[in-house]
């Protein structure tokens, strides 16, 4: 189930965009960037037929194409946003089939150019690629400045901003201030409501695992391998390293919820192979969380912050909904009879959702 993530990962990061900045001493910019337009154009297909077309340039869907880039491309020198000039256009050179095939993405390589002003090494330059046009992901981004004495280097998604570019590479010191408590406080909350109200497949995932455990020690150990699992992908994807469609992602969240739910029906697993397949999952929950993380934004200061800070609020829900689990069963044990009817009648409700939840995102 699992061993498909890889190769996709790495799809995406064969045709994932290309951006590189590069500033000369005189404060001349050039942005260069490496794009497959198949998703902008939607399909092969039309990207195809717009590479073949007389002067491409001169077409109207060129031009939708060019304003999409500038007005997601955004590049900010201190608190002023630059204005980009098209410079040229270089057009992939490769057959019909490499562009629907699946397995070879034509990448057209767009330069652009940047007005600075004469002090511009006084500010920082930080850069935020948004919604505004469909870039394949992960997006790399270089900066280099002064002969590429002064780099920086990083892989970024959609909406979230590059840290800040130092022309003298000597960043202020900055320490702890209010604003940085507020942030981690917002996607601490932020993390919490990703399960309670807004992630119940990941909340229903848990109480599964609760209701098929004999112990609170084996519940203890199952959560803290789900918790290392999806904290590990939550991270890398986050940071642009693994990118997965979300048309992967969630069915297989989905499936995975009633995977537990019917183990739990039919027959005890082995805690190690329990173990085993809860990490598993928990490396599939942190894909789908990193999405819910990618939806809010990614600040560019206090990235590590917003992070650990999201994943803090996952984990105190999803410890609220074990505890109270535990109350509500500790209080129906005593009465024997339904103890038993409420763990099979549990799973069963959460098999059944989860079947509809999996067949919906497969189907819609």
């Amino acid at each position: 189930m699992l061993l498909c993530l890889p190769g996709v990962a790495q799809a995406h990061l064969l045709n994932m965009t290309r951006v590189n900045v590069t500033v000369s001493d005189e404060g001349q910019a050039v942005v260069t960037m490496d794009v497959d337009l198949t998703k902008a154009m939607e399909g092969g297909e039309a990207y195809y037929a717009l590479t073949r077309t007389t002067e491409p340039q001169q077409s109207t869907r060129f031009a939708q194409l060019l304003a999409g880039l500038e007005q997601a491309s955004q590049i900010s020198l201190g608190d002023k946003q630059l204005s980009w000039q098209f410079s040229a256009v270089s057009w992939p050179d490769a057959p019909a089939e490499d562009f629907t095939s699946g397995l070879a993405w034509p990448m057209t390589r767009f330069v652009f150019t940047l007005d600075l002003p004469d002090n511009f090494t006084r500010s920082a330059l930080v850069a935020v690629f948004t919604d505004a046009f469909k870039f394949e992901e992960p997006i790399a981004l270089n900066i280099s400045y002064n002969s590429e004495q002064v780099t920086l280097s990083r892989w970024l998604v959609r909406n979230q901003a590059s840290p800040a570019f130092y022309f003298d590479a000597q960043p202020p010191a900055e320490g702890l201030t209010s604003a940085d408590v507020k942030l981690w406080a917002n996607y601490l909350k932020q993390g919490m409501l990703h399960i309670v109200p807004f992630g119940w497949d990941h909340a229903l995932f848990v109480l599964g695992l609760f209701l098929g455990v004999a112990s609170l020690r084996q519940l203890a150990l199952l959560i803290t391998g789900f918790t290392l699992a999806h904290t590990v992908t939550l991270g890398l994807a986050t940071y642009g390293a693994i990118v997965v469609s979300g048309h992967i992602i969630e069915p297989v969240i989905a499936l995975s919820i009633a995977w537990i739910a019917i183990e739990n029906l039919l027959f005890k697993p082995h805690p190690v192979w329990r173990f085993m397949l809860v990490f598993g999952f928990g490396l599939v929950h942190g894909l789908g969380f990193a999405q819910a993380l990618k939806e809010l934004g990614i600040p560019s200061s206090g990235y590590v912050g917003a992070l650990v800070s999201f994943n803090l609020g996952v984990e105190f829900a999803q410890l609220g909904i074990v505890i109270l689990a535990f109350v509500i069963m500790k209080l129906i044990k005593r009465f024997s009879r339904l103890t038993a009817m409420v763990t099979r009648g549990g799973s069963v409700c959460i098999a059944l959702l989860a079947g509809f939840w999996f067949a919906q995102r497969v189907l819609g």
